[in-house]
């Protein structure tokens, strides 16, 4: 298991257990530590007589430890990746013992494991079945065509009485609006909603063509669910996402006939944010290196239930993806996973110029019309900055604007890695900015 501290961090759940992950990642406070092939394991002191037992699944990255606390990965194996970044010379290969091996194995055949067979049903059984579940959507259905008629009069409204008066609004009246969209089981039309509270009015020039694009978007959104059922079953599904409805990751990877792909995938960047109503959303942007396509996968994580972190930030997988159905698919889970590493088996693709991105983005907006977040790789590429703005620059000298609320960590390690030099980075187009991620030197993938 070869990663980077910068990796170690990123799958940290927080800078607090990152911080108190370093002070223990020194050989004093363990009693003992080793690894094998697929795994580490030690045992740290802690606060009362027996020791912590820690142990990391390198394969199909997992973490398990007898300490109390809920955060996964926790301090000590924080702490246990660290030391081993640090000292890894100085563990041990050994026979795994049975308190890891049993863990490691039983995490082995849970992953390798077939999905389990369908109950047998009678032809009687089946067709309530079907009935039940045609019953439930079509509720479903019918609350949120009750929602769509109600936004779409909103929004009608809002435009006749002239968009001018949106920094004039009430928060209260977005708030109250959203909220008669969850009601209707139309979360994902609650955000959008969402979204002209969160608009910069002090700057006219910014908000007031972000307005007109939100306020198109939702109007294409709401006719194509008013005109649902003549689409087709596809159509029916991105539509149904784009309104809220959550896709069943067990469903997919119990269906034989979802997408699957087989790559090696290089996990070009991580974003992790805390929503309004105290949801952790991580997102895992994927590259393709011999296929070239491109995958997201989220997780999520409540105050109750931990972030499953099972995707290294800068590393390379070997794995199985599975494809939830869309119109654009980009979401994916890990259907299978044989090992991580930070080796790059090869480049991938990389445009030679905003024009070629450019074009790529208008061909998936002919195809998806809310097609965001689209991950790319720039070939030459460079960061400036010009009066303040962070920009992107191609080897032609055309640069896109990168996000206005940019980790500066960023173009400072941006410059630590590439000298000023030119190099092909990975970066996600999100609206009219771009969020770079991380460059490629020498074969090898650095997290910016």
């Amino acid at each position: 298991m070869n990663l980077s501290e910068q990796q170690v961090e990123a799958l940290s759940p927080n800078s607090a257990a990152f911080v108190a992950g370093k002070k223990l990642s020194n050989k004093e406070s363990w009693e003992s530590f080793a690894k094998s092939d697929r795994s580490l394991w030690g045992a740290i002191k802690g606060s009362g007589k027996s020791p912590y037992l820690t142990q990391i699944d390198a394969v199909n990255i997992a973490y398990k430890c007898t300490c109390p606390s809920r955060q996964f990965p926790c301090k000590h194996a924080i702490a246990l990746l660290l030391l081993h970044i640090q000292n890894g010379s100085m563990f041990a290969v050994a026979e795994e013992p049975e308190w890891v091996k049993e863990w490691v194995d039983k995490r082995a055949s849970k992953v390798e494991q077939k999905p389990a067979e369908p109950k047998e049903r009678t032809e009687e059984e089946e067709e309530q079945l079907s009935k039940s579940r045609e019953k439930t959507q079509a509720s479903r259905l019918s609350g949120v065509q009750a929602g769509v008629a109600e936004l779409e009069l909103w929004l009608c409204d809002l435009v006749r009485m002239g968009m001018l008066d949106l920094p004039n609004k009430p928060q209260s009246e977005f708030q109250k609006v959203a909220a008669r969209m969850v009601d209707a089981k139309a979360p994902g039309l609650a955000g959008w909603v969402k979204a002209f509270s969160t608009l910069n009015y002090g700057q006219p020039d910014q908000w007031q063509p972000e307005a007109l694009a939100i306020s198109a978007k939702l109007f294409l959104l709401l006719r194509g669910l008013k005109n649902y059922d003549n689409l087709t079953p596809l159509w029916q599904q991105t539509l149904r996402n784009l309104s809220g409805w959550s896709q069943s990751t067990k469903e997919l990877l119990a269906n034989e006939e979802a997408e699957a792909v087989k790559d090696e995938w290089l996990a070009v960047g991580q974003e992790v944010l805390v929503t309004d109503d105290e949801i952790t959303v991580q997102r895992n942007w994927l590259v393709g290196i011999r296929t070239q396509r491109t995958a997201l996968i989220l997780n999520f994580g409540t105050r109750f239930s931990a972030l499953e972190n099972n995707v290294l930030p800068g590393s390379v997988l070997e794995a199985e993806l599975a494809f939830f159905p869309a119109i654009l698919p980009e979401r994916a889970v890990l259907k299978r996973q044989r090992r991580v590493t930070n080796q790059l088996p090869g480049k991938p693709v990389a445009f030679e110029s905003w024009l070629a991105v450019q074009t790529h983005k208008v061909a998936a907006l002919q195809k998806y019309p809310w097609a965001n977040d689209l991950v790319v790789v720039l070939q030459q590429a460079r960061m400036i900055n010009n009066d303040g703005v962070w920009l992107v620059a191609d080897a032609l000298r055309h640069v896109f604007p990168v996000v206005k609320d940019l980790d500066l960590k960023k173009p400072v390690r941006w410059l630590s890695i590439t000298g000023n030099e030119a190099l092909d980075m990975a970066l996600v187009i999100r609206d009219n900015h771009v969020i770079p991620l991380g460059v490629i030197k020498e074969n090898t993938y650095y997290l910016l």
